[in-house]
């Protein structure tokens, strides 16, 4: 490996200037002098990294080859004792032993987002290794691996959404809360999982398993029924229930005066009881550090308790039916095990709104969800509208509001406390009114220390110390708050609720669960023409070998399922749907949503291209209210402001529709995706003709929708 000068220098203050000068002066094709950190024979390294303020690591999640290197690099630097120089044997790492190593780094990218406004987004290394910078509520995210830089993004994107549904900006919890820190690892490694073999998790939207309309209704009577279980529950608002079945919904019902669920939670839900199966692979929970915390320690520096009765488990009645099992294929199903998490919704109201979520596997493949809102929504607006505030004000980036902020700080304060007193009385709403006690308290002092004064001097950049101190403590203070009000719901208190929706639901569905397991293998598949499907369909468009239909409206998706026996290497001498479908390889098709996304990032809306088998071609389309075609204005410019293509992160289309047409309302837009494959002799004009009968007709397979999609051209 080559000795560069990031190996030369011994202590940390020379590594950082090491570090930022040849930052500067080096060429890209020279490299990155943190090419030593990772190995490159590693093609699979990968590893996610969370540091506080202080340089800490709060969370870890790295695979054995990121452990054993960067072992070997601490033994290199003689920070190993002797006794444990052995790499090939150890699984685990010290989190002294990664504060050392990365600190530098970290140091290094918070210089230079704070004193030059100029963060590094991300550092290519010579050995085509990639490391990744994003932060989130004053906490940097790191991702380090061997792989592409956008799908490293990607990854890391994705653990900050997580991050988001699981503890809000009270990142910290996932340092002391090793139930926190598991679900956060299992939610990671089923997303993974799902990114690699699923379609819609490959597109990020809802794939709807098409069954009968007698199923359909019986789906849908079944969660009406589990809704009204659900309304005696006290602080509660009985919100949604859905099936899902191997990653399909199934069906969704919803309280009448329930806001909506968008694509990006059904998502995470489904991902949420994906992740509750997840079993133990090259990712395992020894290769984190781990932090043993004592009752003494399990408090913050605000004296206030963490409350782990967020989330967990509970066990149902005995009597309980268990559907679905096949004991002579040994597969068994966790008996009356009903799991339960708090976790943060996005709605119309609040980015962070808490639900309660209970979830249940009655099948080998069919799982119901409940998800009830949590009467807590107001508080979390209000003491969110708080740290928005106190973030912006030690950011510096106040450009002459500070008397808008204050007021909006102030308001927050004042509600939040008016608010607590709508919790129901109990242990709940006392340790709430303490914290926001609390609260005012520090806003008190902080008002005391300056505030306001500075902030009429102009709130330039150079805090004063007092103020500076004062701030820094409400913030914490108004995390812990927010975390007490948000996340400390006792879940077990709607046990008995929950167990009599499971067992209704059990019943009801018990005798369609071995059909619908059979059904989600092959929901829309080449092989059967006894009716009206998408394998019939197929038929009408000669050389048509596989397409994602996509509407952005909804975030729906319409595909044949794509199997894992259904991969080759070579066309058929057939031309059946079936055996053209056999010659496109699982990663074709993600290697052609990859390259599409990759021209739909610098503005490109419509692209087609071949390889030596196949045709691709994809399109991307606007339509009105009435399904008239919407030409967009130029997009050229506007892509730097774009963030990745999905709705797991941010929702990419609605932000592209606010570029595209500017002015307009993007609720009142229509936007429809296609990705088409077709056999390499097929002409551009049969691509396109096939492009617009799919476009028109693909309600008759989908269902009926609103309005037919506009002519593509």
């Amino acid at each position: 490996m080559t000795k560069t000068i990031w190996q030369r220098c011994t202590r940390p203050q020379e590594r950082l200037l090491a570090l930022i000068d040849c930052h500067r002066a080096a060429p890209p094709s020279l490299g990155h002098p943190l090419q030593t950190l990772v190995p490159a024979e590693s093609a699979k390294m990968l590893a996610v990294l969370i540091f506080d303020q202080l340089n800490d690591v709060v969370y870890l999640r790295c695979d054995h080859k990121f452990v054993r290197h960067v072992r070997s690099m601490a033994a290199a630097q003689r920070l190993l004792g002797e006794g444990e120089v052995d790499l090939d044997e150890v699984t685990q790492l010290d989190p002294n032993i990664v504060v050392q190593l990365f600190s530098p780094l970290v140091t290094s990218q918070r210089i230079m987002a704070t004193q030059f406004n100029n963060p590094y987004t991300s550092v290519s290394c010579q050995d085509g290794t990639n490391v990744v910078f994003k932060e989130y509520a004053g906490y940097l995210f790191v991702g380090v691996a061997h792989q592409e830089e956008t799908h490293l993004q990607r990854i890391v994107s994705v653990a900050i959404r997580m991050v988001q549904l699981i503890v809000g900006p009270c990142v910290t919890i996932l340092k002391k809360s090793e139930e926190k820190c598991s679900l956060l690892d299992n939610l990671l490694e089923a997303w993974q999982g799902l990114y690699a073999k699923e379609q819609s998790y490959l597109v990020e939207a809802v794939e709807r398993l098409i069954v009968n309309a007698e199923l359909s209704a019986a789906a849908v009577k079944s969660l009406a029924a589990v809704i009204d279980t659900m309304k005696p529950c006290k602080d509660l608002s009985p919100c949604h229930a859905m099936f899902f079945v191997r990653n399909k919904l199934l069906a969704l019902y919803s309280s009448r005066s329930a806001p909506e669920l968008n694509a990006s939670d059904l998502l995470f839900l489904n991902l949420l009881v994906t992740a509750s199966q997840v079993k133990d692979g090259d990712y395992t929970e020894d290769t984190a550090p781990k932090m043993v915390v004592t009752p003494e320690e399990k408090r913050e520096d605000d004296g206030i308790e963490l409350d782990s009765s967020d989330s967990g488990e509970f066990y149902s009645m005995p009597n309980t039916p268990l559907l679905g099992r096949n004991a002579s294929h040994g597969e068994e199903v966790s008996q009356g095990k009903i799991r339960s998490n708090v976790l943060l919704l996005r709605t119309d109201s609040c980015q962070l709104t808490p639900h309660l979520v209970h979830y249940e596997t009655l099948s080998d493949g069919l799982s119901l969800v409940i998800v009830s809102e949590v009467n807590r929504t107001q508080i979390s607006i209000q003491l969110l509208t708080l740290l928005s505030g106190l973030e912006e004000i030690l950011t510096g980036d106040i450009n002459g509001r500070g008397k808008l902020i204050l007021d909006a700080c102030e308001a927050a304060v004042k509600k939040s406390q008016d608010l607590a007193k709508r919790i129901p009385k109990g242990k709940t709403y006392e340790r709430v009114e303490k914290a926001l006690q609390q609260v005012q308290f520090r806003w008190d002092n902080l008002k005391r220390s300056g505030l306001e004064e500075w902030l009429k001097g102009g709130g330039d950049s150079n805090i004063p110390t007092r103020v500076d101190a004062s701030l820094t403590s409400l913030v914490d203070i108004a995390r812990s708050a927010w975390r007490i009000a948000c996340l400390g719901i006792n879940a077990s208190a709607t046990a008995s609720q929950v167990e009599s929706a499971v067992a209704m639901a059990s019943e009801h569905m018990a005798d369609y669960c071995h059909f619908l397991e059979v059904k989600a293998l092959r929901n829309m598949t080449l092989g059967c023409r006894s009716a009206l499907t998408i394998n019939k369909y197929l038929e009408d468009f000669p050389g048509l070998v596989h397409f994602l239909y996509i509407d952005r409206s909804t975030h729906q998706l319409t595909s044949p399922t794509l199997l894992p026996d259904e991969a080759g290497d070579a066309p058929q001498e057939s031309e059946s749907p079936a055996n053209r479908t056999r010659a496109l390889t699982v990663s074709r098709v993600w290697s052609m949503v990859e390259f599409a996304r990759s021209h739909l990032s610098k503005g490109h809306l419509s692209l087609m291209w071949k390889d030596t088998t196949f045709n691709y071609a994809y399109f991307l389309w606007f339509e009105d209210s009435s399904s008239n075609p919407l030409k967009p204005g130029e997009l050229d410019d506007a892509t730097d402001m774009l963030p990745l293509p999905g709705v797991l992160c941010e929702d990419f289309y609605r932000t592209l529709c606010t570029q595209a047409f500017p002015g307009m309302d993007p609720n009142r837009i229509h936007i429809y995706e296609l990705f088409c494959v077709h056999l390499g002799l097929a002409t551009s004009p049969c691509v396109l003709e096939h492009t617009r009968r799919l476009a028109a007709t693909i309600w008759e397979v989908a269902g009926p929708i609103d309005a037919n999609p506009a002519d593509l051209l």
